[in-house]
């Protein structure tokens, strides 16, 4: 295996463990492990990009399935309920470090088979933003326009007007020299920071003292949606954005099976 893949997958492992707070030895003994997951998903990752010509960053699938047996899936979910959002923020900054591209933020689905042994996994991948050639190499196609930016970003604090997210990176905290300053002596000087990648809010906690919850779990990075409610010290901030009306789904259907890629 090349030193690079091994770096990725001990990173993806390690984050893993850390989300179930290393809770794997205990949920699954030997029948699966962190490794085992970060394993698949990774190979899973570098089989299902796409090249997109000379000039442009191969393309990574926007969709993945993990396919566990259903008595894992539970277990999982009920340790870190949020783990499919966790995981899709983990693929988005691991397919930036790989040098890939996304055609929008991915989707992980964890969804059990009875068909599955205990320690047995797959992972299937599929990229919903276009559609796969016969070859399986995708030539460069007409996308979506995509935003530099959400529309009309605001953090809303109670007790005070909505604050506009203008910048490509904020700082917020105690300290006076933060973008919004939070007078909370609850709230570490420089407590998180948001960043603006490939057109979205993500939040990083920023090795604060007393944490950083979204929606009321501790995180430590977040791909923020709008009526995201952040919790730092004693204060509540609303994250909210305008929604395109070309984003508003008509219908949402899970991809047919023939239409995915597996590995494992």
């Amino acid at each position: 295996m090349h030193a690079m893949d091994r770096q990725h997958i001990a990173r993806l492992e390690h984050s893993l463990e850390r989300l179930v707070e290393g809770a794997f030895a205990q949920l699954f003994g030997r029948a699966l492990t962190a490794h085992d997951v970060a394993l698949e998903l990774v190979q899973a990752l570098e089989a299902g990009v796409a090249a997109m010509g000379a000039a442009a960053r191969p393309l990574a699938p926007d969709y993945f399935r993990i396919i566990l047996h259903p008595d894992a899936v539970d277990r999982l979910l009920k340790r870190q309920p949020g783990l499919a959002a966790h995981l899709s923020e983990l693929l988005a900054e691991l397919a930036a470090h790989m040098g890939y591209q996304f055609a929008q933020l991915p989707t992980v689905e964890i969804y059990g088979d009875a068909a599955f042994s205990e320690g047995q996994i797959a992972v299937q991948t599929q990229h919903t933003g276009f559609k796969r050639s016969t070859t399986a190499v995708m030539q460069r196609v007409a996308a979506p326009p995509a935003h530099d930016a959400p529309l009309n970003p605001q953090l809303l604090i109670p007790g005070r007007p909505g604050i506009a997210l203008s910048q490509p990176l904020v700082n917020v905290g105690r300290s006076r020299d933060n973008h919004i300053v939070i007078d909370d002596p609850a709230v570490s000087r420089h407590h998180l920071q948001l960043r603006l990648r490939a057109g979205r809010y993500m939040l990083f906690d920023t090795q604060s003292r007393g944490g950083t919850r979204v929606n009321g779990m501790p995180v430590r990075e977040h791909i923020l949606q709008t009526g995201d409610v952040i919790q730092i010290g004693s204060i509540q901030m609303v994250y909210t954005e305008d929604r395109p009306e070309s984003d508003v789904p008509t219908g949402v259907y899970p991809p047919a099976p023939d239409d995915l890629h597996e590995s494992g």
